[in-house]
């Protein structure tokens, strides 16, 4: 993989804090570790840059709430849209709600989507294997198996 960053908890965090200082617009997934790490990891360079990590499922789930089901996937798509639009960078932590079969999203898209105009940093919950990015078992209804393409990959070894 050709935009693969490996290394300790250390490594990575600064290796992620010098490319988000370059504010450019992109999709970077954090991966590897475990979840509780990687969230660490970015609250850790969130504090250094003066920025927030976003809780996806709670700020999503939040303004869904009052919705009815058939409005929930173009809401959740817009929101993320609007949230992109009022920032440089965007930091999402627990972006599970991306993958839940009633919103019917394809979130590996709605992320590219999003960071075309600014840069984006995803707590990757599932795995990444060679050049793909897995999220659940293959039995699992929320199972989602996705080409990487231009995404930068920073895997906490």
């Amino acid at each position: 993989m050709r935009n693969l960053v490996k290394g300790d908890y250390s490594f990575i965090k600064n290796s992620l804090f010098e490319c988000l200082q370059a504010k450019e617009p992109g999709l970077v997934l954090l991966s590897g570790g475990n979840d509780p790490e990687r969230s660490s990891l970015m609250n850790d360079v969130a504090n250094e840059l003066n920025t927030e990590v976003l809780n996806l499922n709670f700020v999503l789930s939040k303004e869904m709430k009052t919705l009815s089901i058939n409005e929930r996937p173009l809401r959740a798509s817009r929101f993320l849209s609007e949230l992109v639009n009022s920032r440089q960078s965007l930091l999402l932590d627990h972006i599970e709600i991306l993958f839940e079969p009633q919103l019917k999203l394809l979130p590996i898209q709605i992320l590219r989507r999003a960071s075309r105009t600014t840069q984006i940093v995803a707590n990757w919950p599932g795995s990444i294997e060679n050049e793909f990015a897995i999220y659940a078992q293959r039995i699992h209804p929320e199972f989602m198996e996705v080409r990487l393409d231009s995404e930068i990959i920073f895997k906490i070894e």
